[in-house]
């Protein structure tokens, strides 16, 4: 594609990261949650912003912000659903890479180690904890 990583913004990359899942076959429902994990994102940013322009830094600004960690009411959210939505964001940064619109994928490099963090167990707990060393 002729688009380069500076001009592709969240609002043209989200639609078409969306259509990738559904075109790779992933369920309606799974391709309307994701895109409710990327809503945060572009609320934050802003539509019009140049994925080229974010940088580790900035998303791990994001991921500490009232905006990614809490509720429209104040509550914190569950540690399940910001799991999700940081995968969601990684995910789609990966998919923006792997299709030229993006040179490096800018996320902090913790973010880049996790992914193991899916072990299907729920503490139940919902205050933020601080990352526990992973157990390989």
């Amino acid at each position: 594609m002729a688009t380069k990583a500076k001009e592709i913004t969240f609002e043209k990359a989200i639609p078409a990261f969306l259509k990738h899942l559904s075109d790779e076959g992933k369920n309606e429902r799974t391709v309307e949650v994701y895109g409710r994990c990327l809503q945060t994102a572009v609320d934050y940013f802003g539509s019009d912003k140049p994925l080229g322009k974010l940088t580790p830094a900035t998303i791990g600004t994001f991921f500490k912000s009232d905006a990614f960690l809490k509720k429209p009411n104040g509550n914190l959210k569950s540690e399940i659903t910001l799991t999700q939505n940081r995968r969601v964001l990684r995910m789609m940064l990966v998919w923006a890479h792997e299709k030229g619109y993006l040179e490096d994928i800018p996320l902090p490099k913790s973010e880049m180690k996790k992914g193991r963090e899916q072990n299907g167990n729920d503490t139940g707990n919902t205050e933020l904890a601080p990352d526990a060393p992973q157990g390989d």
